[in-house]
């Protein structure tokens, strides 16, 4: 039994478009991984502050707290670096990938460049390091 504790993983998507976060929340769900899917920074912070997952997915453009000042937080907070994260984002200047990467995001991922079977092996890829059997 704790080995099957063990491997559960849940993943955490913080994604303001109802559509595409549905869309991520089934089809990363179907691939066996439990996710939790939040519309806001501010709601998903106060989540975090109870239970951590073993990965995030982060748009940047949210209403309210960016995602970038999320991210912020959990530094300040000390969820990061030990939370690893994706940040899935339009913004794809290298300016907005340099600083995501400053703040320890392990893949920056372009929407209109990755389709969500890509997303999904990316999750799995990124929970797998760091979570090794």
């Amino acid at each position: 039994m704790e080995g099957d504790m063990a491997k559960k993983q849940k993943v955490m998507i913080v994604e303001d478009d109802n559509f595409l976060g549905d869309l991520l929340l089934e089809h990363i769900t179907k691939s066996g991984i439990e996710v939790a899917l939040f519309r806001d920074a501010e709601t998903a912070l106060a989540s975090l502050e109870k239970e951590v997952p073993s990965l995030l997915v982060v748009d940047i453009l949210l209403p309210g707290m960016d995602g970038f000042a999320f991210l912020e937080k959990l530094l300040e907070k000390k969820i990061l670096p030990s939370l690893p994260v994706i940040v899935l984002s339009n913004l794809s200047q290298v300016k907005d990938i340099e600083r995501a990467t400053a703040l320890g995001v392990k893949a920056y991922l372009g929407k209109s460049n990755f389709d969500l079977d890509d997303i999904t092996k990316k999750v799995k890829e990124i929970l797998d390091k760091s979570n090794p059997s």
